[in-house]
């Protein structure tokens, strides 16, 4: 697939691990990774960074071929052969999902609200409000939060899919962690994963390093002057 790389930094980290290798995306996560860039720029750039990912799960979904009637002619054409469904965490992944949902512009959104809490040296999650279809079968679910730091919350995410008997489902992500990557494919070990980045280090709060910063702090506040 063009533009798009299982490998990273030099390590192959899993068949079902999808890197984007594409310069424009790269220099929009770079903008991200800046400390000094303002909320309005990063929210931006991050509705920007869905739609690069939307374009690249495109590749992922199924298509059948159609005929249509141009103002000459018929030609062969293609359009979805299953619908989506775009459900992302409440808060942080609100940008993500909207650059994702104007490059897929057919598919449903849904959202799941998520509470971390630590206890002693865990991060621990819990759903506490969904608006999502209550049956999914017929469905591909793209499961969507711009961190995989734990794994944890995206893990609670993808289980609450299965409630709902979806079978079919891939993450996407900005970034994600190595210890967020193994964590998930423990429980989902057949799981794909979309992402422009992974990071090597959780620190001790439980962020990605280097990372993009606290994602929904930075792309929900208001700018200062």
């Amino acid at each position: 697939m063009l533009g798009i790389t299982n490998l990273i930094l030099g390590e192959f980290l899993g068949e079902n691990l999808i890197v984007i290798d594409n310069p424009l995306a790269k220099y929009y996560l770079t903008v991200l990774r800046r400390r000094e860039t303002k909320p309005a720029v990063y929210r931006d750039y991050v509705k920007k960074i869905g739609y690069i990912i939307g374009y690249e799960v495109s590749r992922l979904l199924k298509w059948k071929p159609v005929f249509v009637e141009t103002s000459i002619s018929k030609t062969e054409g293609v359009v979805p052969a299953k619908q989506v469904y775009i459900i992302g965490v409440l808060g942080a992944s609100i940008p993500l999902m909207h650059g994702i949902w104007e490059a897929l512009p057919w598919a449903g959104l849904g959202i799941v609200a998520a509470r971390r809490f630590k206890v002693e040296n865990r991060v621990l999650v819990r759903l506490y409000y969904d608006r999502v279809p209550p049956d999914l079968s017929e469905y591909t679910a793209i499961a969507v939060d711009p961190t995989l730091a734990t794994g944890n919350t995206m893990i609670k995410v993808l289980e609450k899919l299965n409630e709902l008997r979806c079978r079919d489902y891939l993450v996407a992500t900005i970034i994600a962690s190595k210890t967020g990557l193994e964590n998930l494919w423990k429980r989902f070990p057949n799981v794909r994963v979309i992402t422009l980045s992974v990071d090597p280090v959780l620190n001790q709060d439980y962020f990605i390093v280097p990372g993009i910063g606290d994602a929904g702090d930075r792309s929900l506040s208001s700018d200062e002057f």
